[in-house]
């Protein structure tokens, strides 16, 4: 089926786009079913996209209008067989309006600055149909000058504005930025790559062009060439956000221009092109059976997004640093807090990476104050068991390179189908033996702790912890001008067995008043093993409490080089 789509924008300050779809079906067919995706690939979570269509409606050529029905929540049935019209014809066309006002790199947002356009929010496609080669045609507003996207520009006059895809997912993978935004790019062997930028900063990093440039050329280099002709890079610089979505040929990220400024931020940045960008191999094309070809009506579970995102988040640090871009003792710190916040989830001891995997869209994706209890993150934990998996095959010359080579090319044989645990598990085998394999399969089947001091000192790593002897009231909170909140309370700490609640209000421990600056002063007046009376405000209550303080879990202050040369090894320097 040829479908030709068009997004009109008349009016950015209502926040609302026109899309029409125009096709032709076949003369044998008196039904066909549209539907707008209830989910985006990359984004394990069902949105319901639909909750902001209205106005659908189906005419023939002369606006004359066919008989539908509403399906579904995301569906709607065409019904050629009932619908009265005058002028019998295949043509259809199909108008709807969706309301675009969320900035998130998984949802589409219109205002009088820009159009970013997620187009799983915007397109939609006809059940049990394969689409071939659907166009897209941008109607906007004339002040702005520019569009951002990778789908191809098939448009024949310059100011026509029509673009094609191969086929309805490849369409829908591709976001679009439509506005006045800053761009820029580069070229690797002769493959382009755009730079687009919306909203405004500070002042950005003189050589984050050239940073980004060297990351793209290192990774492409390091997976063996480019698996595209061209590829955007956009970014949302506006205060608050983060976040990234990967695309075939593109990626969405969402940053703060003020984090971007100091050291540790623009690193983060970095992590994070790094990240989206590596997708391009590790999940768009190497990717998990479950995750392809999709059903957008519905979950696809798989217990393998720590291959998807675990994996990628070990390789985004270490690319950074393997592209010069962060020293030794930056990817150490890095390492450092990746270790310090997988030993903060109290759920590390109750949810396997499998299971993680397996129950992220009723989880990792629907975070509540009791997830850190329940659940530890693919992405977290994840990363670690593959930096430490590379640790494990350094000891015999090899290393997660070698891995990723071999699913790399398995991938190439069979691009149509995604990999399966067991071809996962076969990969490691082959590379670094059946030793290694069990251990990594204990990391990701089981809640077993790892042994991170032991492994540490494989690498040439000495961990180094913090005294933690000072009193902690095991909370974690927010605050509210002065007032302080209780966000979450960790699985038992001293707050959770005092029956401290999150949502609660903290007023005061033993009659003295709690505010925000003496919250964070609290551990200098209060003792270890001490009982105190605490008093909160819960639902419209006024309840007194008694907390009994311990010491904070365990906790690291730096990794330290004791071997060098055993370090260099395991990065791949």
């Amino acid at each position: 089926m040829k479908l030709r789509y068009s997004i009109k924008i008349e009016s950015p300050e209502t926040h609302q786009a026109l899309v029409t779809i125009e096709g032709k079906k076949r003369s044998e067919q008196t039904k066909l079913t549209f539907f707008l995706p209830r989910w985006s690939p990359g984004s394990y979570l069902i949105r319901e996209y639909s909750r902001h269509l209205s106005n659908w409606s189906a005419t023939n050529t002369k606006g004359e209008h066919y008989h539908f029905e509403q399906s579904d929540i995301s569906t709607f049935t065409l019904d050629f067989s009932k619908s009265d019209v005058q002028l019998k014809e295949d043509h259809f066309i199909i108008q709807y309006r969706v309301f675009c006002h969320e900035l998130t790199v998984r949802t589409s947002h219109i205002d009088q600055s820009h159009a970013f356009l997620h187009l799983p929010t915007l397109l939609m496609g006809v059940l049990n149909e394969k689409m071939e080669h659907p166009e897209l045609k941008l109607e906007f507003p004339p002040l702005w000058s520019k569009v951002s996207t990778a789908l191809e520009d098939i448009s024949t006059k310059r100011e026509v504005f029509l673009y094609g895809a191969s086929d309805y997912d490849t369409l829908i993978d591709t976001p679009i930025e439509i506005g006045c935004q800053e761009t820029d790019g580069f070229e690797i062997e002769g493959v382009k790559h755009e730079l687009a930028h919306y909203g405004e900063t500070i002042k950005l990093p003189a050589s984050l062009k050239a940073d980004v440039k060297t990351i793209v050329d290192h990774i492409q280099k390091s997976m063996g060439g480019f698996p595209y002709k061209n590829y955007l890079f956009l970014t949302h610089f506006v205060p608050g956000l983060y976040g990234g979505l990967e695309h075939g040929n593109s990626t969405a990220l969402q940053f703060c221009p003020f984090n971007i400024t100091t050291r540790k931020g623009y690193l983060n940045y970095l992590c994070l092109v790094s990240h989206e960008y590596f997708h391009t191999w590790n999940v768009k094309r190497l990717r998990p059976l479950e995750l392809g070809p999709f059903n957008y009506l519905r979950e696809a579970t798989t217990p393998l997004l720590w291959l998807a995102e675990g994996l990628t988040s070990l390789m985004d640090e270490l690319y950074v640093y393997r592209a010069k871009l962060a020293s030794l003792d930056e990817y150490l710190e890095m390492q450092k807090d990746n270790l310090n916040r997988y030993l903060s989830v109290p759920g590390r001891k109750f949810h396997s990476l499998d299971q993680s995997s397996f129950n992220a869209w009723i989880k990792l994706y629907r975070p509540d104050e009791n997830l850190n209890n329940s659940s530890v993150s693919y992405y977290l934990k994840g990363g670690i068991v593959f930096f430490f998996l590379n640790v494990l095959l350094s000891e015999k010359g090899k290393s997660i390179d070698d891995v990723l080579k071999l699913l790399w090319q398995r991938t190439l044989d069979k691009p149509e189908v995604g990999v399966t645990k067991v071809e996962v598990y076969e990969a490691i085998k082959i590379v670094g033996g059946e030793a290694i394999l069990n251990q990594f399969e204990e990391w990701t089947e089981t809640t077993k702790e790892l042994d991170i001091e032991t492994l540490l000192s494989k690498m040439g790593v000495k961990a180094e912890w913090e005294n933690n002897s000072g009193p902690w009231l095991g909370l974690d909170v927010e605050y509210s001008q002065d007032r302080v909140l209780v966000k979450s309370v960790p699985l038992d700490g001293p707050g959770f067995k005092a029956g401290i609640n999150a949502g609660d209000e903290l007023l005061a421990i033993d009659g003295f008043r709690i505010l925000k600056d003496r919250y964070a002063e609290l551990p200098k007046y209060l003792e270890l093993n001490q009982t105190y009376k605490i008093t909160v405000s819960r639902l419209g209550r006024i309840l007194d409490l008694h907390i009994n303080l311990d010491s904070a879990p365990q906790k690291l202050k730096a990794l330290v080089v004791t071997d060098k040369e055993k370090v260099l090894k395991v990065l791949g320097v």
